[in-house]
């Protein structure tokens, strides 16, 4: 079952990351799966490599096509979806800690070659188009990184490869920098507050008022922030992510309906499937049986 886990100052954590070894690759299946918002300090380099992604923040969209890459810099809140709903759309991640290549915090790496973007917030997601000489060299470069995940010896491959695409992941950004309008910090703070306990307590239930409490903050403030920032009402926003979590478990277990509508927060399999045929046009019996027989999902997410 996919989780969103967070620590206690409410950082994603991604799974297949390892203070020994800090950087995973996924390989991620959006047709039919919505990346829940989230965050972490790791750096997200990757690419689609079939379909359309949908990449979205707190103050812009970006859409990135088949052959297309992206860059998400730290602590960046996003989602992704899928940008041509009902085809395929594929996604390979390579997810790794700026130590990974800044060697320890403090380094003359670090300072010279990570801090100017890692400390840059006008640089939140850049998009990797095909075309120049610039993008094509470090979408070459990610892809040589997918296949390096499978030869011996990968570790010291997979940093020294890394490290190359950050070099010339630098010279693509100089050429194309993005200014997107800023969200204040403090509104950021609170919907990730807001957001890690609806996480934490997606299997209960939750009121509005506990949303707010949560960022210390009334109930019609936290439904402006809600608004202004993901442009969902904190219990759209539930109850997107408990259909998700449903059609994961769904997916992968045999675990019974009703036990699936508990574990997700629903107050019963009758409510949970009349949100469900509402949401995705089938009941959750009709969607288990289609995804069961051959149309399988991945869904990791980061």
């Amino acid at each position: 079952m996919q989780t969103f886990i967070t620590d206690q100052n409410h950082v994603e954590k991604i799974d297949g990351m390892t203070t020994e070894f800090p950087y995973c690759m996924h390989e991620r299946n959006m047709t039919d799966f919505v990346v829940p918002w989230h965050w972490h300090e790791e750096l997200e380099l990757g690419y689609v490599e079939k379909g359309v992604s949908i990449i979205r923040t707190l103050h812009q969209e970006y859409t990135v096509h088949q052959g297309d890459g992206f860059f998400i810099n730290t602590n960046v809140m996003d989602t992704k979806l899928n940008g041509n709903m009902g085809k395929t759309a594929l996604e390979i991640n390579h997810i790794f800690h700026p130590v990974f290549i800044g060697g320890h915090f403090g380094s003359r790496i670090t300072a010279k070659y990570l801090n100017p973007i890692l400390h840059n917030q006008q640089i939140s997601v850049h998009v990797i188009r095909r075309g120049s000489k610039e993008a094509d060299a470090v979408l070459d470069q990610l892809v040589l990184l997918r296949e390096i995940n499978h030869r011996p010896n990968q570790e010291i491959l997979i940093r020294n490869t890394l490290s190359s695409t950050w070099l010339l992941l630098l010279e693509e950004l100089e050429k194309h920098f993005e200014a997107p309008q800023l969200i204040e910090t403090e509104t950021q703070n609170r919907i990730k507050s807001m957001l890690s306990y609806i996480h934490r307590n997606l299997g209960e239930k939750i009121t509005l008022q506990e949303i707010a409490a949560s960022a210390n903050i009334s109930e019609r403030e936290a439904n402006r922030i809600f608004q202004k920032t993901i442009r969902q009402t904190p219990f759209e926003y539930l109850m997107s992510c408990r259909l998700s979590s449903a059609k994961e478990l769904l997916s992968r277990s045999d675990l019974s309906i009703t036990e699936i509508s508990y574990r997700c927060g629903f107050s019963d399999s009758a409510y949970m499937g009349r949100q469900f045929r509402k949401a995705c046009g089938m009941t959750p019996k009709e969607y288990r049986q289609r995804k069961q027989s051959g149309a399988s999902e991945t869904a990791v997410y980061t």
